[in-house]
């Protein structure tokens, strides 16, 4: 159910109580057999709720339309959260179909909407498009808090994991406008709200486990090279607070083993702690960095796993 945002303030202050004070340990699951942090059942119900949303008018509107080779691309505005206008492009295929499934595209840190449209991008995001596009599926892809189009509400500085707090209201905002993104999809004839799916990488990697966990919409996740941070202030936003509570149908994740941000051992155990039987974990020779062969994996997992 959907909080007042007098409500959300109010969780937030209780969760500080909690997190902050010197019995922390006492709501961590101290069962857990690998060195992962992770949160008791009480304290993940706490923190979900911290995903929750006044139901506001959208207010969405449909910018400018750019057509490509490959299909078509809409620029959308809508109410996000804290007051924000969320910049969006969902990119459409033409292939004559009246609905399409739809992915959402979560980017890592640093990264932007306009990226996906450059092969040679970290993401290597036009390629993914494409490929995406060409199997018939929809595409919807924010600019994050902080990120493109919306780094004036950072006062035009790059967003950062250097201060824990601001890092992490900066998560869980953008996780809630991609639920909006939802909500706005849902308004369209042209897709299909049966069938979304969910690619995350990198911080978009967390916000994928955080989604998967929290709203039945997602259908199937593909999480890539989420990192695996330890510090309690980020606690309600990481991997390991939701991995034991993802319930969409299928979940792909693939790591590097070379990565900064973990070791391949705990990339597994967090694997590990995903309770469905549809799952697939991928090792790749890397480190935060995406081999070329990551574009038709994912491509594949969409039409094996979105479109049945």
């Amino acid at each position: 159910m959907k909080k007042s945002t007098f409500l959300n303030l109010f969780l937030f202050a209780s969760y500080f109580f909690l997190f902050s004070n010197t019995s922390f340990g006492q709501i961590r699951d101290e069962s857990s057999k690998n060195n992962l942090p992770s949160v008791s059942n009480e304290a993940y119900k706490a923190i979900a709720q911290f995903y929750d949303y006044d139901d506001l008018p959208l207010e969405a509107s449909v910018i400018n339309i750019k057509k490509f080779p490959f299909g078509k691309r809409e620029k959308i505005v809508f109410t996000g959260v804290n007051n924000s206008r969320v910049p969006a492009y969902l990119c459409l295929p033409e292939n004559g179909a009246s609905s399409h499934p739809v992915v959402l595209i979560i980017d890592g840190i640093y990264g932007s909407k306009e990226r996906w449209f450059e092969d040679q991008s970290w993401p290597k995001g036009g390629l993914v498009i494409k490929a995406l596009l060409d199997k018939g599926f929809a595409i919807m892809i924010l600019d994050a808090v902080y990120h493109g189009e919306r780094s004036g509400e950072n006062d035009y500085r790059g967003p950062s994991f250097k201060y824990p707090n601001t890092a992490r209201d900066m998560i869980i905002q953008t996780a809630i406008e991609y639920r909006r993104s939802m909500d706005y999809l849902s308004t369209r004839k042209d897709i299909d709200t049966t069938q979304i799916g969910v690619l995350g990488l990198s911080m978009g990697g967390l916000i994928t486990f955080q989604l998967a966990s929290i709203d039945s919409r997602i259908k199937t996740a593909i999480a890539g090279l989420t990192p695996l941070i330890k510090e309690p202030k980020f606690e309600p936003v990481l991997a390991t607070t939701f991995a034991n509570h993802i319930s969409c149908d299928s979940f792909l994740m693939f790591m590097g083993n070379k990565d900064r941000w973990y070791t391949i051992e705990e990339a597994r155990q967090l694997y590990g702690l995903i309770p469905i039987s549809n799952k697939k974990f991928i090792e790749y020779n890397i480190g935060h960095d995406l081999p070329d062969e990551y574009i038709e994996k994912v491509t594949q997992w969409f039409e094996k796993y979105l479109k049945s």
